[in-house]
C-alpha cells in the first residue's frame, strides 16, 4: 500500500504531506478533522489570526474537505437499495412496500487493505502452529488464533501453499441518539485472525474495519404476527449481500500482497462471529430458548453435560423441509427450536460451520449474565440487600479498586468495568454470611470467569477451568435448597460448557470479547452520527468515516516514509527520547485485566534468580527532611527507630552506630511503584503496581474533606532462597507504613527503604473461601516491625476483613486472590 502511494507521489513530484504544505500544516489538519466539528472548523478558518499568521493552503472548511478527498482512500462505500414487499394490502389492493438502504463495502477489498498494511509486518501469521509449554511437547498452549485446531483443520482442506485468512465478523445494533429520538444503526465489523490479537483488539491500530450498516426497520408493511420473522429474514438477506464476494474467493482464493511485500494466495473463510446472545440466536436461526451452538434440550441447559453440536447441512435441510411444508410448526419450533429463515447467509459460504464460529462472550455471558444477573442477585436474596450493602461499605482500600461507598443495591446503571470491580471483592464480602456450599458455588463461577480471561491457556489451565465449572455445578443446588432459585435452565449458564472447546478450536476467548465492538461503536457510529446534521445521517456518516480513514492512511504513510529517511528518523528518535525523560510515571496503577504500561525512564531495574524486576519512587520527594517524630505520630510507626537501627547494623557498614533520635530526618514518599515481570498467562509485557504509604492529608479547601490515610498491604520476599517466582514460597504479607530514603549522614544504601508491620506467615488456609487467613503479627505486645529494601517488596496485595453475620469487623483477614489476574494466577499454582 505505502510503496504504491510513494511511487505515485514521486511520479507527480509531490512531498509526502501533499496536498498539504508541510508537516506542521498536516498536524493542524489531523487535529481539525479528528477533534473539531465542521461548524467549528468554519469558525476557526474565519479567525483573522488564521489568515494573517497561519496562511494555510486551505481557506475554508469546503477547501479543506476537498483537499482531504485527494488523500489515499480506503474501500469505497456502496449503496444497495432494497424494496421489501409486505403482506398488508393498500386501499388499491396492492401489497404495501418499504424501501430500505444497505450501505456496504467489498469485504475482499477490505481484506486486501488489512493484509497490505506495512504497519502490521511482524504481527501477522500465515500458517497454523502447534505450541507447547514444555520441552517434551506434551502440554499444548493456546493463545493466538493460529494455535487453535480450526486453522489446522482448514489448512488440510486447501491446496498446497494456500494461506488461510480467518475472517472474524462482529455485529451489534446500537443506539445513536442520547436524549431524544430513536435513531439506531447496525454496524458489521470485519477483522482477520492472521493479525495478532494484541493488535486486533486495539481500536487505535485500525485492524478491525467497518464493512456495512444494515438497515433497521419495524417493517410495518407486514402484519404484526409476521414482523419479527421477517426482520430475521431481512438480516440474513442483507448479510448475504454483504458477504457475497467471500463466496467465490473463499473457494478459489485471491492473490494478496502481504505486509512483508510477498504475494500469497489467500482463502478468506469466515471463522468466528462475535455477537451477544440474541444476535447469536439470530445468526444460528434458532429460538432464543435454545443454544445457538448445540442441540441441548430446552429443559436441560442447567446440567453439565455436552450435547451434539448443531450441524450445518442438517440445519439447512430442515429449513428447506419446513419451507416446503414437510415439517410442521410444532416439530420445527418445538423439537428443533428453529426459526423460519429459509436462506441463511452462511449457507453458501465455503468451508464454513457457523455454529462452531460463534465465539464466547465474556462481557455479556459471564460478567453481566452469570455473575451480576444471577450470582449477585441470588446472594443478595440470601444475605439481604441492607446487609450486603453494609459489607461493601466496610471494604478495605486498594490502589485502583473501586469502593462502593453506598453499596450496590441502589445502583441503576452498570458497565463491564463495574462487573469486574464487584468480582474483585465479592467472595470476601459474602464470606461469613452464607452457607459454605454457597461459597463453593460462587468460588467456582469466579474461578471460571478469571480463567476465561487468560491471554494464554495450556492443557493445565483448561483443566483448572473445567474443575471450576464442575465445582459450581456440584454445589449449585444449595440455591434451590435455600429457596432463591427453582431451576438452572439458563442459556448463559449453559454457554459456559462451550468455552473450553472454543478455546482449543479458535484460541483464547479474550480475542473475541464483545467489548471490542462496543468500543468500536464510539468511533464508527456515535462520533460519525454527531458529525452529521441528523438528516440522511447514514450517508453523511459514511462520508465522514471515509475521510477519517483517509486521515489515518495518510498519517500511517507519513510515519512509514519518515522511518525510511535517516534525517527524519534521527529527529523522531530525539523527540521520543526527550518526551520519555520528562515522564515521572505518576498516576499509573494496575487494572484487573490489563495493567501493563509504557515504563517511565527512572525505573531502577535489578535482576534476581526469579526474573527481572524493578521499582521507582517519584522524582520529587513530597516530604523531604521529615522528622522521625512525624513518622511516629502520622504514620503510626511506633517502632521505626529500633527497626531502622537493626537494619543499619546489618546492611550499612558506614553507619556510625550512634543512637537515633526522634529529631533525625529522612526523605519520605507517599508511594512506590513496582515493576513486575510478565506472566505468560496474563500479559506479554511488564506491569506496574502502586504501593501507597500516605498518612491523612488535611484538606486544602473547605469544600473538600481531608484525604484519608492509605497504608497498603504487600507481599514481601522474606526468604530469597525459597522464593522461586511462582506460588507463595518465601513470601509473607506485611503492611507498609513508611517509604523513605536513607540520608547520607546515616550511611549509604543504594535502594529506598520501607518500614513494615508483619502479618503472620501464610499457613492457615480456608478451604471454603480458598484463601489464606491471616492476622497481624505481634512481638512483645507491639507490632512485629522491620525495615526492608524496597526491592524485597514483590507487589501489593489486598486483605479483606473477615466479617461475621452482622457486619462486625474482626482483626482477621482473607488474602484476596481475586484482586487482579496476576495474583489470581500466582495463588492458583
Amino acid at each position: 500500500m505505502f510503496h504504491d502511494i510513494k511511487a505515485q507521489q514521486e511520479a507527480r513530484g509531490l512531498d509526502p504531506w501533499a496536498p498539504f504544505a508541510d508537516a506542521e500544516e498536516w498536524g493542524l489538519v489531523k487535529w481539525l478533522v479528528s477533534r473539531v466539528g465542521q461548524n467549528a472548523i468554519d469558525e476557526f478558518m474565519k479567525l483573522p489570526i488564521v489568515s494573517h499568521c497561519l496562511k494555510t493552503s486551505f481557506t475554508s472548511k469546503y477547501s479543506l474537505m476537498k483537499a482531504i478527498d485527494q488523500l489515499p482512500r480506503g474501500t469505497e462505500w456502496q449503496l444497495k437499495r432494497i424494496s421489501v414487499e409486505g403482506n398488508k394490502l393498500t386501499n388499491e389492493r396492492q401489497y404495501e412496500t418499504e424501501d430500505l438502504e444497505l450501505w456496504m463495502r467489498d469485504p475482499v477489498e477490505c481484506i486486501r487493505e488489512l493484509m497490505g498494511n506495512p504497519e502490521f509486518d511482524h504481527m501477522v501469521s500465515y500458517a497454523p502452529e502447534r505450541v507447547f509449554s514444555d520441552v517434551e511437547g506434551k502440554t499444548r498452549r493456546f493463545d493466538e488464533m493460529w494455535t487453535g485446531d480450526w486453522w489446522w483443520e482448514m489448512q488440510g482442506r486447501l491446496p498446497q501453499g494456500a494461506v488461510v485468512a480467518p475472517v472474524i465478523l462482529a455485529s451489534d445494533k446500537t443506539s445513536l441518539s442520547q436524549f431524544r429520538g430513536d435513531q439506531e444503526v447496525w454496524p458489521v465489523y470485519l477483522s482477520l485472525g492472521n493479525i495478532s490479537k494484541n493488535v486486533r483488539c486495539q481500536p487505535s491500530k485500525h485492524a478491525t474495519v467497518l464493512i456495512a450498516y444494515l438497515p433497521i426497520s419495524k417493517l410495518e408493511c407486514f402484519t404484526r404476527d409476521t414482523r419479527s420473522v421477517e426482520r430475521y429474514r431481512l438480516f440474513h438477506y442483507c448479510m448475504s449481500l454483504v458477504l457475497e464476494p467471500l463466496v467465490r474467493v473463499g473457494a478459489e482464493g485471491v492473490d494478496v500482497t502481504c505486509p512483508d511485500r510477498q504475494v500469497r494466495r489467500l482463502y478468506p473463510i469466515v471463522a468466528a462471529y462475535i455477537a451477544d446472545f440474541p444476535e447469536q440466536c439470530l445468526v444460528a436461526c434458532c429460538m432464543e430458548n435454545r443454544c445457538p451452538k448445540c442441540v441441548v434440550g430446552r429443559e436441560e441447559r442447567g446440567d453439565m453435560k455436552k450435547s451434539p453440536m448443531r450441524d450445518r447441512d442438517s440445519t439447512v435441510e430442515n429449513l428447506r423441509l419446513h419451507c416446503d411444508g414437510e415439517i410442521g410448526k410444532d416439530q420445527f419450533e418445538g423439537e428443533l427450536g428453529l426459526r423460519a429463515i429459509y436462506s441463511p447467509f452462511w449457507a453458501t459460504l465455503p468451508h464454513n460451520d457457523i455454529f462452531s464460529c460463534i465465539t464466547p462472550d465474556i462481557l455479556h455471558q459471564l460478567h453481566k449474565g452469570v455473575f451480576k444477573d444471577h450470582i449477585v442477585s441470588w446472594c443478595a436474596d440470601i444475605i439481604g440487600e441492607e446487609e450486603l450493602d453494609a459489607r461493601f461499605k466496610e471494604m478495605t482500600s486498594y490502589s485502583g479498586l473501586r469502593h462502593f461507598k453506598k453499596g450496590i443495591s441502589k445502583r441503576k446503571q452498570w458497565t463491564g468495568a463495574d462487573y469486574r470491580e464487584l468480582q474483585r471483592v465479592f467472595l470476601g464480602v459474602i464470606a461469613g454470611a452464607v452457607d459454605n456450599k454457597v461459597l463453593t458455588a460462587v468460588r467456582g463461577v469466579l474461578d471460571f470467569i478469571y480463567y476465561a480471561q487468560y491471554r494464554t491457556h495450556t492443557d493445565d489451565t483448561l483443566a483448572h477451568m473445567h474443575a471450576a465449572l464442575t465445582s459450581f455445578h456440584a454445589s449449585k443446588h444449595i440455591f434451590v435448597d435455600l429457596g432463591v432459585r427453582e431451576h438452572f435452565n439458563i442459556p448463559k449458564i449453559h454457554s459456559m460448557i462451550h468455552y473450553i472447546d472454543a478455546i482449543r478450536f479458535l484460541g483464547t476467548a479474550d480475542g473475541f470479547n464483545t467489548e471490542l465492538p462496543e468500543r468500536l461503536h464510539i468511533d464508527f457510529a456515535k462520533r460519525a452520527y454527531r458529525a452529521s446534521n441528523r438528516r440522511d445521517y447514514v450517508m453523511q456518516m459514511t462520508t465522514w468515516l471515509q475521510r477519517q480513514e483517509s486521515i489515518h492512511i495518510q498519517d500511517a504513510y507519513i510515519r512509514w516514509w519518515e522511518s525510511h529517511h535517516p534525517v527524519n528518523q534521527e529527529w523522531q528518535d530525539s523527540d521520543a527520547s526527550d518526551s520519555g525523560s520528562d515522564s515521572d510515571g505518576a498516576g499509573v496503577g494496575p487494572g484487573l485485566l490489563d495493567n501493563h504500561v509504557d515504563l517511565p525512564s527512572q525505573v531502577q531495574r535489578f535482576t534476581m534468580a526469579t526474573g527481572s524486576r524493578g521499582y521507582f519512587v517519584p522524582r520529587t520527594c513530597p516530604f523531604p527532611n521529615s522528622t522521625i517524630q512525624r513518622l511516629l505520630t502520622d504514620h503510626d510507626a511506633s517502632l521505626f527507630i529500633p527497626a531502622l537501627e537493626e537494619f543499619l547494623q546489618k546492611h550499612v557498614r558506614s553507619w556510625s552506630r550512634r543512637k537515633l533520635t526522634s529529631q533525625d530526618r529522612v526523605d519520605v514518599y507517599k508511594y512506590l511503584k513496582i515493576l513486575s515481570p510478565p506472566r505468560p498467562h496474563i500479559n506479554n509485557r511488564k506491569c506496574l503496581f502502586k504501593v501507597r504509604a500516605s498518612p491523612v492529608i488535611p484538606a486544602s479547601d473547605v469544600r473538600r474533606p481531608p484525604s484519608p490515610a492509605h497504608f497498603d498491604s504487600v507481599l514481601v520476599i522474606e526468604d530469597g532462597n525459597e522464593y522461586t517466582g511462582r506460588g507463595i514460597s518465601g513470601l509473607r504479607v506485611a503492611e507498609v507504613r513508611v517509604i523513605f530514603k536513607l540520608p547520607s549522614r546515616l550511611g549509604n544504601f543504594p535502594h529506598p527503604l520501607a518500614y513494615i508491620h508483619w502479618f503472620r506467615p501464610l499457613q492457615t488456609f480456608d478451604e471454603n473461601v480458598h484463601s489464606f487467613r491471616l492476622s497481624k503479627s505481634s512481638r512483645q505486645r507491639g507490632p512485629n516491625a522491620l525495615v526492608v529494601p524496597v526491592h524485597q517488596v514483590l507487589r501489593p496485595c489486598h486483605l479483606i476483613p473477615r466479617v461475621g453475620r452482622e457486619s462486625d469487623v474482626r482483626e482477621d483477614f482473607y488474602l484476596n486472590r481475586y484482586i487482579d489476574l496476576e495474583l489470581f494466577d500466582r495463588l492458583s499454582v
